[in-house]
């Protein structure tokens, strides 16, 4: 008998500890995923500034127009998740969330802000100007951080819409989007890739600019403002050069 109870017991101690052990962990994993879940996607109608550093830039952004919710946080950071509306750049207000939501909507631009220099570096920038992202795009293949040379695609150029050329390549994009160049009126190059008609609900455009020697800019838009892509690409630079805080360090 006295063997039993001590059987009795030691089961009764392992389950306990067991029990213990088990609530710690799962308190533990929600704490953590709640965590991982507060990093992620966001929505704000606050126009409350949020201050980010990114590369050799300080922005003081409206936290409306973030949807990263990490970056709320403010600090330093290697690239911060942007939207607005078309045509004016709107943040998200309470009456237009409607529009942000809607997966279908034609007027949404996103937006990312990213540190394009060697980490650790503020001296040391890896070039990363239109023309070189355009080059690797179609020469390069990207892997573990790194690019290397692939073949070289064939190209061959047709007049397309809006002052655009068509390139076409062969082979073609990993992505099977469309790719159109031209040349600004200052005389600067231009690309853009575009998902093909028919493929997707509501097409869009991608492009980058460099916007200075440590930040690029990578955003896309409603391809249903092709015809606009001039026009887009110098606001787009206005509306990132408006948060841009020039408090201790050099002018852009």
């Amino acid at each position: 008998m006295r063997t039993f109870f001590k059987w009795l017991f030691a089961t009764a101690g392992i389950l306990i500890v067991g029990f213990v052990l088990v609530m710690g962990f799962a308190i533990w994993g929600s704490y953590e995923t709640g965590k991982r879940l507060d990093s992620g996607y966001g929505t704000s109608t606050s126009p409350r500034l949020v201050r980010l550093e990114i590369g050799d830039k300080v922005f003081a952004i409206p936290q409306n127009h973030i949807w990263s919710r990490e970056d709320w946080k403010g600090g330093k950071t290697p690239g911060v998740n942007m939207y607005a509306l078309l045509p004016d750049f709107s943040p998200r207000t309470k009456s237009n969330e409607h529009i942000f939501d809607n997966p279908r909507s034609k007027r949404k631009i996103r937006l990312l802000l990213l540190e394009h220099a060697i980490p650790g570096s503020r001296t040391t920038s890896t070039s990363m100007t239109r023309q070189e992202i355009y080059q690797r795009k179609i020469h390069g293949v990207f892997s573990e951080g790194k690019y290397f040379p692939e073949r070289k695609r064939v190209i061959e150029d047709y007049p397309g819409p809006h002052g655009l050329v068509i390139r076409q390549l062969r082979p073609p994009l990993v992505t099977d989007d469309d790719m159109y160049i031209a040349h600004k009126r200052d005389g600067s190059f231009y690309w853009v890739t575009c998902s093909p008609e028919g493929k997707h609900v509501n097409p869009g455009c991608r492009t980058n600019i460099e916007y200075s020697k440590h930040v690029t800019i990578s955003y896309s838009f409603p391809k249903g403002d092709l015809s606009e892509w001039e026009t887009i690409d110098k606001r787009v630079i206005k509306f990132i050069h408006q948060f841009e805080h020039h408090e201790k360090q050099g002018t852009h």
